[in-house]
């Protein structure tokens, strides 16, 4: 804002400026820095504590009853985001009783630090405690960033995947790591398949397709961190398939859609909400913080309260 008050006092109080002589061009760049700065202000202060919730129906065959579930993706603990923030999740979810919670990978804000960030995800105990809540990896567990052609590479910071696993459990949440259960809710009955990270090539479906022998009949939700996987997992007769990572890309324009893109060959279109593949169903959700720079635009971040019927 400032350099634009300068420009037009600048230009006010010295006729033989450049600014005086062109007023309409000097007038135009003034507003864009003034317009520039609002949506800077705004997307960095403003909408990323606009914690929203984005309610949503999904059909999915061999249910009679529906169920209510609140899923959360990219809580990001961290630089930016602490205890507080969990604590303002933790009450939003219990305010809208449902009856399962699924945590979709992220829950840290990877780095170097050495600090106390993974207790900040305290919170979800008061939820665990009262409300099924099953959790998954993110790459951020893992400390991975790039999809490098060398698996080693993608390796960016520190592995904090199995601390945080232990430390989710001690919050009584059920952490699945390429792991199948099932889940029966208010008599109505379904296999949930929890993923490890696609980004290390660690997703393994082996205990699904045991379990689909088993129960040949149930329908099956996957909690699956990273939307790519979505090509290999319509192979395995998921009927839905439930993601974050994308951030819907923290900052969407309006007519183009997500500024920010994720390191795998995904449809712009599948960044958020609901899609369907191969016969599968992709739901992604926007996540409830930010990565990289605090910076969200058009996008609030979002607690998704599904309704599956």
């Amino acid at each position: 804002m400032l350099p634009a008050v300068i420009l037009l006092y600048h230009r006010r109080k010295h006729p033989e400026s450049w600014e005086y002589k062109n007023k309409n061009k000097s007038a135009l760049f003034a507003a864009t820095l003034l317009i520039g700065t609002f949506f800077l202000f705004y997307g960095s202060f403003v909408e990323p504590n606009l914690l929203t919730v984005n309610r949503q129906i999904i059909d999915l065959p061999g249910l009679e009853k529906p169920l209510k579930i609140a899923l959360i993706s990219d809580i990001h603990v961290g630089d930016f985001n602490k205890e507080s923030d969990t604590q303002r999740i933790a009450d939003l979810i219990l305010s809208l009783n449902p009856d399962l919670v699924f945590v979709d990978g992220d829950h840290i804000f990877g780095n170097y630090k050495d600090d106390n960030r993974i207790d900040y995800l305290k919170p979800l105990g008061q939820v665990a405690k009262k409300i099924p809540t099953y959790a998954v990896h993110g790459n951020h567990e893992y400390g991975v960033g790039l999809y490098d052609s060398d698996i080693k590479k993608r390796f960016k910071l520190p592995n904090k995947s199995a601390e945080i696993a232990q430390a989710m459990r001690n919050l009584d949440v059920r952490y699945l790591i390429n792991e199948t259960e099932k889940i029966t809710v208010n008599g109505e009955s379904f296999l949930l398949f929890g993923g490890d990270e696609f980004l290390i090539d660690a997703v393994n479906y082996e205990s699904l397709d045991k379990a689909k022998l088993e129960n040949p009949e149930l329908p099956i939700i996957a909690l699956i961190h990273n939307p790519t996987a979505i090509y290999e997992a319509s192979k395995h007769g998921i009927d839905l398939v439930l993601s974050g990572h994308t951030h819907g890309g923290q900052v969407r324009l309006p007519f183009i859609g997500p500024a920010g893109t994720i390191e795998t060959d995904l449809p712009h279109a599948w960044y958020q909400g609901l899609v369907e593949y191969n016969g599968s169903k992709l739901f992604v959700t926007s996540g409830a913080n930010e990565s990289g720079a605090r910076l969200r635009l058009f996008n609030p971040p979002e607690i998704v309260l599904l309704t599956i019927q």
